[in-house]
């Protein structure tokens, strides 16, 4: 059963106490194919083969990365040290309890405690539209500012090699 005069009123509040909508009344689900919002593309590198690319468009006019990411179901954890501007995992992975093998390195278990090694950390990348280059994001997730066409990348990067999101 529906409530349309409630949910009307509620939203009526909402508006009246200048409250923003939330993450999720903010963005949809777009078209991969000609995306008019923000591409993502995730690269799990030696993690995993899989790699994850959506289109989410936004309502307004920007959004913070994080709640772009979270809304398209991309769970990225920070470190204790640095939180959220330091990416530690990203879908799970690096696992929390198996370790992982870098050539040339002992193999590593990822606590998420400080920074990341040198040679597997997870780069985010960022593009200014689809005709731009790839660039290093200047700040973390939980402030980094996307705007419609842009697209935003995750590579899990190793022994020196960070390749860019949509490389192979």
């Amino acid at each position: 059963m529906r409530f349309p005069s409630i949910a009307l009123s509620l939203s009526s509040l909402l508006v009246l106490a200048g409250c923003a909508a939330s993450p999720a009344e903010a963005f949809s689900v777009g078209s991969t194919d000609s995306c008019d919002g923000v591409s993502i593309e995730v690269n799990y590198g030696i993690l995993a083969s899989d790699r994850d690319g959506v289109c989410i468009e936004l309502s307004g006019d920007d959004a913070v990365a994080i709640d772009v990411l979270n809304f398209a179901g991309i769970d990225v954890a920070g470190t204790d040290t640095y939180g959220d501007q330091i990416i530690c995992r990203v879908n799970g992975l690096p696992s929390a309890d198996e370790p992982f093998v870098v050539e040339g390195e002992e193999p590593h278990l990822e606590t998420c405690a400080d920074m990341p090694p040198a040679f597997a950390y997870w780069a985010l990348w960022v593009k200014d539209d689809p005709q731009s280059e790839w660039a290093y994001a200047e700040e973390g997730v939980g402030t980094l500012a996307l705007k419609s066409g842009m697209t935003v990348g995750l590579v899990f990067s190793t022994g020196g090699d960070t390749p860019f999101p949509s490389d192979s």
